[in-house]
């Protein structure tokens, strides 16, 4: 009795720890530079969620150049369907 009920006390910790690295994923924004960012002295970037990160990296829309997160196209153009890059 006592092994069932510490496997249900550790499948609640395993839920409630991945609900809250879920909820603090979900809230965290990442700093993205333009491509010509800190040619003319000011470095131009946009803020965008860890969702759309993972789908602008997935279709190569981010690249890691050094310690920062740089677009490689133009955010403000009107977003459509990207092709897959595979």
């Amino acid at each position: 009795m006592r092994i069932g009920a510490l496997r249900k006390t550790l499948a609640a910790a395993a839920v409630l720890a991945a609900v809250v690295l879920l909820g603090l994923g979900l809230r965290r924004n990442h700093k993205i530079y333009e491509p010509d960012a800190g040619q003319v002295g000011l470095a131009a970037f946009t803020f965008i969620g860890e969702r759309q990160l993972v789908i602008d990296t997935t279709f190569s829309g981010v690249q890691r150049r050094g310690h920062r997160l740089v677009s490689t196209y133009d955010r403000s153009a009107p977003r459509g369907k990207r092709t897959c890059p595979t």
